[in-house]
């Protein structure tokens, strides 16, 4: 009986329909992200297979995108978050991953051109409300 439970293997997974690397790429340099989010997205880049992803498991742990980046990993988590909230992957929930210890896969996608669109300031102190 075959293991429905197999550990999925980046000949197995799908990426995004037209993932392209150079693009995804240009995106990150283009975005106006902070230099530390840019270079660990980079990083990213560099370890995703040719669909776009880095599968469960993998090797993108906080702790060796910290030394290949050499950035501390408190600055590698800010920047995974960062880079998830606008939109450059996309991962499984936390909450209802299973198992636990297993690390999450990440999927490279492009932010919705909505989002890199707008920009977010708070308002003015001197304009009216």
């Amino acid at each position: 009986m075959a293991d429905v439970l197999a550990r999925p293997t980046p000949l197995t997974l799908t990426g995004p329909a037209g993932y392209d690397r150079d693009r995804w790429q240009a995106a990150v340099l283009n975005g106006g992200l902070h230099s530390n989010a840019r270079l660990v997205a980079l990083v990213l880049a560099h370890l995703a297979g040719p669909s776009g992803i880095l599968p469960a498991g993998g090797a993108h742990s906080v702790g060796r995108l910290a030394r290949q980046a050499q950035l501390a990993e408190q600055l590698v988590r800010i920047s995974l978050n960062v880079l998830e909230a606008e939109g450059y992957f996309s991962r499984p929930d936390i909450h209802t991953w299973r198992p636990q210890d297993l690390l999450r896969p990440i999927t490279l996608t492009l932010p919705s051109p909505s989002r890199a669109a707008v920009r977010q300031e708070p308002p003015h102190p001197g304009s009216a409300a």
